[in-house]
């Protein structure tokens, strides 16, 4: 089958594509692990980062025990101790009796004492996490307190660095998936391109791709379809040219015998028809009757005599071979016109025999092969098979092929020659008696093709697909054959079922009504847009083949 009877999907089924689907669930799944692992990160850095600093705290503590006893050789007071470089961040630290009274702070800590009644322990306040211990000597108490805005600094600082990376991490990750998705699904794309090569013309098996086991069992699968195929149709072509051989030859020897019959028949009416000469009249009547009768002077006896004995034996011969001479030409005619009823006959069930054997050689897929071949040699061979007048100056076929020496195009050229046959023929068939029919050739790209297609842009459907078809890639310098004669306008319900078998449009002329419906069938196996239209785009009558040959530029 061809590659552009691309497949099509019905528009309710969605289309997607298996790496991508592939690629978004290992990200998915990756990327929902990885949100996991940021959480746990984060929440064991804030816990570590926790300890940490009150572990700080708890050394600062004991760094001040030296100041309680300063403070003791000093005497009690509201003393404060003025550090430099003091920020917000820094830490604080009190030193308070039983009661809470402060004895000592520092510049940042506050007038009243962090925990009042002072206890032992951990405290998180409004603007510091406070450490309280016991001193060294009784009644003094320690409170180290940190600024809760450092400390969430802090944690927040510990937890990006430990997360960071990680996140860093996730377009690497998504690259390496990619990469990985895809090239595990190469040996997939290169039994996807060797399917899509496979057709009528190759049916070769797929070779071995170094597939996975998962794909080695569609591999084998194909190759058994494949050469299942490749026997259906080598059967089917095999009976098609079978039934010619045994077809053609049998009709052949009936038609001849039948006109050799005929022309013994001919012959044999054009001696019975033939008049008998004088004398040999004459000598048929004188070996016949008596000498005495012949004398012109008779008696009445010798009269009735001559006359009964003449009558019976030299005139009456005469009129009854002149009788049985109509006779036998009329059953002659008679013959000959039954056997002519038969010829014809017989000459109609060769051509529906021929035509019903392309028509089977074309669902066959005689069109499918993809060799490269010069178009215009093809449609004048036809031509001038087809169009033989006795008056050759005054040919039925009007060719147009413009300043074109030569297209080459791509398909099967015995297939091309049944496809420009069958349209040919059917134009010339089912138009008046010398009426001309117009051929032209033409390059979608040139002046001529630009008219073609805005003349068919009047044309609906049939413009509008010659544009659409102008704007692919492939079409771009696509090759116009269009087709036209002058029979009657058809209806639209007869234009649309007229490329089916036996259908015809109308038309007094001799045919089977399959011309079309060969042509439909070989242009679609070749990629070969084939499009009808009656009237002629701008003409109130007329009927219109165009056919869209890709034009092979390599």
């Amino acid at each position: 089958m061809p590659p552009s009877s691309a497949t099509t999907t019905p528009a309710s089924v969605r289309q997607w594509r298996l790496s991508t689907r592939l690629v978004r669930g290992v990200i998915g799944v990756v990327i929902g692990c990885l949100a996991i692992v940021v959480l746990l990160t984060g929440a064991f850095t804030k816990f570590e980062i926790t300890e940490r600093l009150d572990d700080s705290l708890q050394e600062v503590a004991e760094r001040l025990q030296f100041a309680v006893l300063v403070l003791n050789q000093q005497g009690s007071g509201h003393d404060v101790a003025h550090l430099s470089n003091i920020m917000p961040t820094s830490l604080a630290y009190q030193i308070t009796d039983a009661q809470g009274h402060v004895l000592l702070r520092s510049s940042n800590a506050p007038e009243s004492g962090f925990v009042t009644p002072p206890q032992a322990g951990f405290f998180m306040q409004h603007r510091f996490r406070v450490y309280v211990t016991p001193a060294a000597q009784p009644d003094r108490f320690i409170m180290v307190g940190e600024p809760r805005v450092h400390r969430a600094q802090a944690t927040h600082h510990a937890i990006l660095i430990a997360v960071l990376p990680i996140l860093g991490a996730i377009p690497c990750i998504w690259l390496l998936v990619v990469w990985i998705v895809r090239r595990s699904l190469r040996p997939l794309v290169r039994l996807q391109g060797e399917i899509r090569e496979r057709g009528g013309g190759n049916l070769n098996p797929v070779p071995q791709l170094d597939l996975p086991v998962e794909l080695s069992t569609i591999q084998a699968a194909v190759n058994l379809l494949l050469e299942r195929l490749h026997k259906a149709l080598a059967a089917e072509r095999a009976f098609a040219g079978n039934a010619a051989h045994e077809l053609r030859n049998p009709i052949a020897a009936l038609l001849a015998q039948a006109q050799m019959l005929r022309g013994q028949l001919a012959r044999q009416a054009s001696t019975a028809t033939l008049p008998l000469p004088a004398n040999t009249m004459a000598k048929i009547a004188s070996a016949t009757l008596p000498a005495d009768t012949l004398s012109p002077a008779g008696t009445g006896t010798g009269t009735g005599t001559g006359t009964g004995t003449g009558t019976g034996t030299g005139v009456m011969p005469q009129t009854a071979l002149s009788a049985s001479g109509k006779a036998e030409q009329t059953a002659v005619e008679d013959a000959t016109y039954r056997l002519d009823a038969m010829i014809s006959q017989i000459q109609r069930l060769s051509r529906i025999v021929e035509k019903l054997l392309q028509l089977s050689r074309a669902v066959a897929g005689t069109g499918f092969r993809r060799d490269k071949f010069d178009l215009l040699p093809v449609l004048h061979v036809m031509a001038d098979e087809l169009d033989r007048p006795q008056n050759s100056n005054n040919p039925r076929l009007m060719l147009e092929t413009g300043c074109c020496t030569h297209l080459s195009v791509r398909g099967d050229m015995d297939a091309t020659g049944i496809l420009l046959r069958n349209v040919l023929e059917n134009a010339l068939r089912h138009s008046p008696p010398d009426s001309p029919v117009r051929v032209s050739l033409a390059l979608a790209d040139s002046p001529m093709g630009k008219d073609i297609i805005s003349r068919t842009q009047a044309q609906g459907a049939t413009g509008s697909s010659l544009a659409a078809l102008r704007q692919q890639p492939e079409m771009a310098d696509a090759v116009i054959l269009t087709v036209e004669n002058a029979s009657p306008a058809l209806p639209d319900a007869t234009l649309s079922k007229l490329t089916d078998p036996f259908v015809r449009g109308g038309s007094q002329a001799e045919g089977s009504g399959l011309g079309l419906a060969i042509a439909r069938t070989i242009a679609r196996h070749m990629n070969v847009p084939m499009q009808l239209a009656s009237p002629i785009p701008g003409q109130k009558d007329g009927f219109m083949v165009q056919l869209i040959f890709p034009q092979d530029a390599a």
